[in-house]
């Protein structure tokens, strides 16, 4: 059961030691624990850690929705790679697509010196945690070791009989290549079992990992290329034409067949909700008015889309069925659920009905909207079912909000939170009323306060832009090494500061 806490909102690939390869490995979640909880923040929510193509930055367009990312092992301690070799691999850093490479061909070695010189005890737990994921690792393997195969062409373009999955040929792809789904075996057994490590010192350290369970996979990925009858193959998810896509967005995910997955009992969320409950404290579920209802267009760009199932009494009865699932499977783990964006208020009475508590990103919890009496709704009035925070890995940080913002919008933050600032005609977040706000949203009844690890510092530079593709989405890593902590003495002090402000909420104890 989660109780009231703080959190810090930071992808994996963000987070900064020395000696890293240009992202975050899963050994540094050790230093971000050392650096969250100075900072009187328990939770460390993460953005998804799921292996993505080796040219593609989103965590959200994933290969797989099981299988880690193997840019997130850490190579160092194992057995078969030598100082040189990983001396070169540090060389090549970002872009993405070189640090994939590099990463691979070292965890190659690796898996070569298990094939022949790991101890016996070594090849039998290899061969357990086979075993206990072989519900989506059978798959995912043999999927990973034909993407090589063809060059990474999407399994829409394979031989037939490996496209449609004929028996026959599956059968005898294992046989071919059964030392390269070997090796893909052995990257998943290595990557969990440094995440359980990390697991484990959480536990003992009173942190708690936070995950994110996406919407979907990607269309070319092993869970849709396993599950082809549990997807529309011809229908992108997306949503509809607003004030911000005149259009409509096309996200490029498969539709999923939402009657195919009732009538096997939600077979494939459950699977996930379990999967997903031995890796995290807790999770969340991303796009949840998705589960409610799915937005999706067909392949005639002229053609609108539509809402499936269409009927608002199925559309809720539909929500929380699926919901209702991936709650029975999660076990300990607590669930928040992603409800932003264009929400019809009933999926909010659905999601207070059924105990997960929804966002409350202040700069949106507005009354009377487009009229003169529109205002803020203070933090104070946010209910304790609910996560209270600044933004979002989507959002504007709250220092590029501040300076873009109106000077009325402004003045009526400060007169909703109570904040003294003296000139909010100044479009530079000052430090004294980034610290009213956060005192603000720590100060609300929500039982979680997740903010994002720029927002705590008022740091400028945002993980995402929405609708773009560059460069600098999904690049964004902190400005200072974790391990060794290598920060100016101000950061140090912000850092109490911070611990000061949850402690002072009750969100931070002994």
């Amino acid at each position: 059961m989660l109780k009231r806490s703080a959190g810090v909102l930071i992808p994996l690939f963000s987070i900064r030691t020395a000696g890293d390869p240009g992202c975050g490995e899963i050994p540094a979640l050790s230093a971000m624990m050392d650096f969250a909880l100075a900072m009187g923040h328990r939770v460390i929510q993460l953005l998804p850690i799921n292996e993505t193509a080796p040219s593609e930055a989103s965590p959200y367009s994933a290969l797989s929705l099981f299988a880690i990312d193997p840019v997130y092992i850490a190579v160092a301690a194992l057995e078969g790679i030598d100082a040189a070799a990983l001396d070169a691999a540090r060389r090549g850093r970002v872009p993405r697509a070189r640090l994939h490479a590099a990463k691979l061909a070292l965890l190659e070695r690796a898996f070569r010196w298990f094939r022949s010189s790991a101890s016996a005890e070594d090849r039998a737990e290899f061969e357990a945690f086979a075993e206990r994921n072989r519900d989506w690792l059978h798959d995912y393997a043999l999927f990973r070791a034909l993407k090589d195969r063809f060059d990474f062409a999407s399994w829409e373009t394979w031989p037939e009989g490996l496209k449609r999955r004929d028996p026959a040929a599956l059968v005898e792809a294992r046989g071919e290549l059964g030392e390269q789904i070997d090796k893909f075996r052995y990257f998943q057994f290595i990557a969990h079992r440094q995440w359980s490590a990390i697991r484990r010192e959480a536990a003992a350290r009173g942190a708690m990992l936070g995950g994110d369970l996406s919407f979907s996979p990607a269309q070319d990925s092993a869970d849709v290329w396993a599950h082809q009858e549990l997807f529309i193959l011809d229908r992108t998810v997306g949503t509809p034409p607003d004030a911000f896509a005149a259009e409509g967005q096309r996200w490029g995910l498969p539709m999923p067949n939402w009657d195919r997955m009732r009538a096997e009992g939600h077979g494939f969320w459950r699977m996930r909700a379990r999967h997903a409950a031995g890796l995290y404290d807790l999770f969340r579920v991303d796009h949840v008015v998705g589960l409610y209802r799915t937005f999706s267009f067909g392949p005639n760009r002229d053609e609108p889309g539509w809402y499936s199932p269409a009927d608002e009494g199925a559309q809720r009865w539909q929500g929380e069925e699926v919901l209702r699932a991936i709650m029975e499977e999660a076990g300990d783990s607590a669930i928040i659920a992603e409800d932003l964006g264009s929400i019809p208020p009933w999926v909010r009475e659905s999601l207070m009905t059924l105990g997960l508590p929804g966002y409350k990103v202040f700069r949106w919890e507005k009354e009377n909207w487009n009229t003169p009496e529109e205002r803020f709704v203070a933090p104070s009035a946010y209910p304790e079912l609910s996560v209270a925070t600044t933004g979002t890995h989507d959002t504007d940080t709250i220092a590029a909000w501040w300076r873009d913002a109106s000077e009325q919008e402004r003045r009526s933050v400060c007169e909703a939170l109570k904040i003294a600032e003296s000139n909010p005609g100044r479009r530079t977040l000052s430090v004294g009323t980034l610290d009213a706000i956060l005192r603000a949203l720590y100060a609300a009844p929500s039982v979680l306060a997740l903010v994002p690890v720029q927002d705590l510092f008022g740091w400028s530079t945002r993980i995402n832009l929405p609708g773009t593709v560059g460069g600098r989405n999904w690049s964004y890593r902190l400005p200072f090494n974790l391990k060794p902590f290598d920060a100016p003495p101000s950061i140090q002090r912000r850092i109490e500061r911070l611990k000061a402000i949850a402690v002072s909420s009750g969100r931070f104890g002994p």
